[in-house]
């Protein structure tokens, strides 16, 4: 065994190999999930708190569209 392959084999060994661009891809995804979910809080928050119908509904329609994205960045982390 060479010592390239031997490094490689003691990388993978103790996950010490370096990250690949599906995995910073990830780690990004998961912490605009966790962005998304704060502000989608935060809407909801406002939400109670609002009295003007028209503004309500504009809240309303936010909350449903980072709803939608929540769930697609979990599908994506979750591949």
């Amino acid at each position: 065994m060479s010592g390239l392959k031997f490094i490689q084999k003691m990388q993978e060994l103790f996950g010490l190999s370096p990250e690949s661009a599906e995995s910073t891809k990830k780690k990004a995804v998961k912490e605009l999930v966790k962005k998304l979910k704060l502000r989608h809080i935060l809407l909801k928050q406002e939400l109670k708190n609002e009295t003007d119908l028209i503004k309500r509904e504009a809240l309303h329609d936010s909350i449903q569209i980072i709803k939608k994205q929540v769930k697609k960045g979990k599908e994506i982390v979750d591949d």
